[in-house]
């Protein structure tokens, strides 16, 4: 257990999860500052750690799902002057348990989703590469094309997916950051297709919560596509409760008022709306008519760009806003699952190689407690594309470390007092850069480089359902499921981002080719992704590296 002290680790990502000592690193600086308030007036704490307790807690999972797989740290508010609570996070980044006075407030998740989809987490989408089967029912989809990428990670043993996992698969870790003294907790995940698809999961995720007093806890948020194809849609957050613990919901008014809102069903019309006619929150009580009611309260503001955007669509000029912000809700009593969702629906397009944030609030406390917190949050919830310019991006020191065998890996460590760096990766994702991973063969622990993160992992042919002059023949044509699960891979490090060639200015920034460094051509390998000729990486002005 740690207190009042800054801890960054960068991650050895393995399919068991095991993670590497700490290594100071920046990819976790990656949020713009918050202006929101602070209410720290009354004695607390805040307490980080990552030793699981069993038996220690109050929550009630349903039958055949194992806590211990997915813990990976506890986050905790203690004061003897104001209401505790205790948030858990999982291995995929998702917040999985929110304890307060009020018991458990998540719901008991089930065996074949355990902690992927009842969680508060990220989901992107391309709406336009499922394989829509509505002849199968209203919102069915063709499992192999799903195109949802999960923060979390994968269903376990679905009937109909012969190459759905056996056991719970949760999103790599690849960075974690503890920050006292913002009372602050991050973690960075690469993204999964929540079932083996024919669609690669070139997301990666990041994830901040920070307490700030008296039951508010800033969710800050950051979704990385660096793949072939855009992001049009993403949950920031999708969430939700338990019914049983919160059975109302609330929506706040424009005047400031709020109004009961609790849907029979999340697919009922009128379950979404757009958050710029609402007060800029929501919450779930445990009685909509009790102002004394415990609630917890989701603060999404008030989408304070989308004019701005609207005018651009008018002016027929491209922004990043396809329509407003939408806020939606509904329980599930008519069925067997024990959950109310609540989400946030960022109608964005992220074309490969940007970044979108965005940031909302949790509230835990009384409904009238969570009102008032809403009315003094709505106007801090903000979101924005995030353009880490090449220029202002903070450059990581690439070294290399001789290990046994003659085999030379990149290490962001110093190896030596007097070595010198061999190149310079970016420490944010400027824009249309690509993620550097360092893989680890499970078999002969040899070191791979590459851009594609599915490079070890297992890959099954996919037979085309639909035959020769069928419109969607092509797209389904010479096509694998991505087994991500499944591989040679025993870990997998994020070094950094490096910039493709057709990218890069030559005249602002002096670069090498990754393939004119041995250090790092020797080991890379392009699976997928771009060649080591067409990737460039920064070179110092000390550097004796040829430029192109």
């Amino acid at each position: 257990m740690r207190h009042f002290a800054l801890s960054i680790a960068l991650l050895s990502a393995s399919f068991a999860h095991a993670e590497s000592p700490p290594a100071a690193s920046p990819l976790l600086d990656v949020f713009p500052e918050s202006k929101a308030p602070t209410f720290y007036e009354k004695p607390s704490e805040f307490v980080v750690s990552q030793r699981f307790r069993p038996g220690a807690t109050r929550s009630q999972w349903a039958e055949g799902v194992d806590e211990r797989v997915v813990f990976h740290t506890y986050l905790t508010h203690k004061s003897t002057n104001e209401r505790s609570w205790e948030l858990r996070l999982g291995k995929g980044g998702q917040i999985y348990s929110v304890v307060s006075s009020f018991g458990e407030a998540m719901p008991p998740q089930s065996a074949l989703a355990p902690f992927v989809d009842e969680v508060w987490q990220m989901v992107a989408i391309n709406t336009d590469l499922l394989d829509r089967m509505p002849e199968l029912g209203k919102s069915k989809i063709r499992e192999e094309s799903n195109s949802y990428i999960h923060q979390s990670g994968m269903y376990v043993d679905k009937k109909d997916q012969p190459l759905s996992p056996k056991k719970p698969f949760y999103a790599p870790l690849l960075a974690t950051r503890e920050d006292a003294a913002s009372r602050s907790y991050a973690m960075m995940n690469w993204g999964q297709v929540p079932t083996a698809s024919i669609h690669r999961s070139d997301v990666l995720f990041t994830t901040q919560v920070r307490d700030l007093g008296v039951g508010v806890i800033e969710m800050s948020y950051l979704c990385f596509n660096f793949g072939n194809f855009p992001v049009n849609g993403l949950n920031t957050p999708w969430g939700g409760v338990r019914t049983s613990v919160f059975p109302e919901l609330v929506l706040s008014q424009p005047d400031g008022s709020y109004r009961f809102h609790t849907p029979f069903s999340i697919d009922m019309p009128g379950t979404h709306g757009d958050i710029a006619k609402t007060g800029g929150w929501a919450a779930a009580t445990q009685n909509a008519g009790n102002p004394a009611a415990y609630s917890l309260g989701l603060v999404f503001g008030r989408d304070l760009h989308w004019p701005e955007q609207q005018q651009l669509q008018r002016a027929k000029t491209p922004g990043f806003q396809n329509s407003p912000s939408v806020y939606g809700a509904g329980d599930s009593r008519h069925g067997v699952r024990d959950y109310t969702v609540m989400d946030v629906s960022s109608r964005v397009m992220i074309q490969p190689g940007e970044c979108f944030f965005r940031r909302v609030f949790l509230v835990l406390g009384t409904l009238t407690e969570v009102a008032e917190a809403g009315r003094k949050l709505e106007s801090f919830a903000d979101y924005q594309m995030m353009d880490f310019a090449e220029a202002d991006t903070p450059l990581l020191p690439l070294y290399a470390r001789p290990l046994d065998k003659g085999q030379i890996v990149p290490t962001l460590e110093t190896p030596a007092p007097d070595a010198k760096p061999i190149a310079n990766l970016y420490a944010r994702p400027a824009k249309h850069s690509k993620p550097l991973f360092l893989l680890q063969e499970a078999a002969t622990g040899r070191y791979r480089l590459t851009t594609d993160p599915t490079l070890l992992n297992r890959k099954e042919h996919f037979a085309n359902p639909y035959p020769a002059g069928d419109p969607k023949h092509v797209a389904f044509q010479n096509r694998v499921q991505y087994v991500n699960y499944e591989g040679r891979a025993k870990s997998m490090t994020l070094l950094g981002y490096i910039m493709p060639r057709e990218k890069t200015d030559s005249t602002k920034h002096r670069y090498a080719t990754l393939s004119s460094i041995p250090a790092l051509a020797d080991l890379f390998q392009a699976g997928e992704s771009l060649s080591a000729d067409a990737l460039l990486i920064r070179t110092s002005d000390k550097l004796e590296s040829a430029t192109h």
